[in-house]
């Protein structure tokens, strides 16, 4: 099913090129086919009784189907917007999660930096493997989701398509795609002391509170200080932010 995917980013891809005339029609396509990828998803999450991301993946689907509508049927400028962020974020963000080379290349480079960013501070956290840090034995792995790359790709999407000075929407990618990097360094440095160093209690426990309790809340208040100062930057994109969810109220208003 991944080629859904890839064929809705082509689709997004070729629409940010075509004149307009077109890129209505081919930008319905891809949104169509991207609601198919995302409606297909909760049969994974059932599978392992995730059913919070059942919902998430069924109302992401929903939208994508109503962005395709609206796209077709109106030809509205800010669907073509969304589209183009919804490429550059996309395949920013799947060609690091669906192909090894870039995961392994990523997920490598984020726990060397962390073990690197221990040592310079005394702390003798080691390189296990690849993916794996171990502090006083307990060993931690690095996944996809300890690098930030979903919340650098919407970042990256959104501030590429928004219609700003380029010093401006340069100002704003620099206080958040790499500020998100280093500070997921950041955190998955704590992590790791924290488990090491059984700051809560059993290694398990103290992994549990930091990295789901503390780092989780933390990274949530980070990412409301980051975009408030990025919609400082640019305030065209909180412009599109109320626009688009001005068209998901109207869709809702129609509705009832």
């Amino acid at each position: 099913m991944q080629a859904l995917l890839w064929i809705a980013l082509g689709l997004f891809i070729i629409a940010t090129v075509a004149p307009r005339k077109i890129a209505y029609p081919i930008g319905a396509a891809g949104w169509v086919f991207f609601a198919l990828h995302w409606a297909y998803q909760p049969v994974h999450y059932l599978a392992i009784e995730d059913y919070f991301n059942v919902i998430v993946t069924v109302c992401v689907a929903i939208f994508c189907g109503y962005v395709a509508f609206v796209m077709w049927k109106k030809a509205d400028d800010l669907t073509l917007l969304i589209t183009k962020a919804a490429a550059l974020g996309g395949i920013f963000y799947f060609s690091f999660a669906e192909f090894a080379s870039l995961n392994h290349l990523l997920i490598g480079a984020v726990a060397s930096q962390t073990a690197f960013t221990l040592n310079a501070v005394g702390v003798p956290a080691v390189l296990a493997d690849w993916n794996v840090l171990t502090l006083n034995g307990y060993p931690v792995e690095i996944i996809l989701g300890c690098t930030g790359i979903e919340s650098m790709a919407l970042f990256l999407g959104v501030i590429s398509c928004v219609r700003a000075p380029p010093r401006r929407k340069l100002a704003a990618f620099m206080v958040s795609v790499p500020t998100i990097y280093i500070l997921n360094v950041l955190r998955n440095a704590f992590v790791l002391t924290a488990t090491g160093n059984q700051w809560f209690g059993l290694p398990e426990t103290s992994f549990y509170i930091s990295h789901n309790v503390i780092a989780k809340f933390g990274s949530i208040g980070a990412l409301i200080l980051i975009s408030y100062m990025v919609f400082r930057l640019l305030p065209e994109l909180l412009d599109m932010v109320v626009n688009v969810f001005d068209l998901l109220k109207g869709g809702v208003i129609r509705a009832s």
